[in-house]
């Protein structure tokens, strides 16, 4: 079933990477997924309202002022993908170089969408928020995910979520 977000109503949104590959546990790439935010909250009139980027997946609560919410995220994708592989084969200290690619490269050569490699799996999952329950709800659960994972003991010391009120993006209280 393919599911769309085409209004302004709130969602959560989650982005993973195929076969939930590890690859945000370097700062340079966890920094620039940061970047390409800020710029869709600058240029395509992107609101997120809660956020937390880990290892393999991206979660955000999220809408857009105008336009459809699967096109800003199609977009950001895209966009990222391609320059995430560059990234990747442009680190001098990227270990794990060859494996990464070999998997995106694999990914991609099993998705007749893709010319080469695949970085994201295919699909936002967005899930309507429909009530303040059910918004609260989806908060918590993206701000506790680092806990869960016992990268941290509390929220707010995740650096990459807007758990933490220093965090790098700015959300939408």
């Amino acid at each position: 079933m393919r599911r769309t977000a085409a209004t302004d109503e709130l969602y959560f949104v989650t982005l993973t990477v195929t076969d939930w590959v590890d690859v945000f546990t370097r700062r340079i790439y966890n920094d620039f997924i940061i970047q390409n935010l800020k710029y869709c909250q600058q240029n395509k009139k992107l609101n997120i309202y809660a956020y937390v980027l880990m290892t393999n997946h991206l979660h955000m609560v999220a809408n857009v002022e105008e336009g459809s919410l699967s096109d800003v995220l199609r977009d950001f994708k895209t966009y990222t993908s391609k320059e995430l592989i560059k990234l990747i084969i442009n680190n001098p200290s990227e270990s794990r170089r060859s494996w990464l690619l070999n998997a995106f490269e694999f990914s991609g050569r099993r998705n007749p969408l893709n010319k080469n490699h695949q970085f994201w799996q295919n699909g936002n999952h967005p899930v309507l928020l429909y009530s303040n329950d059910v918004i609260q709800q989806k908060i918590d659960y993206i701000h506790d995910n680092p806990v869960r994972a016992g990268f941290v003991g509390s929220a707010h010391e995740y650096w990459y979520s807007s758990a933490n009120p220093e965090s790098p993006l700015e959300v939408i209280y």
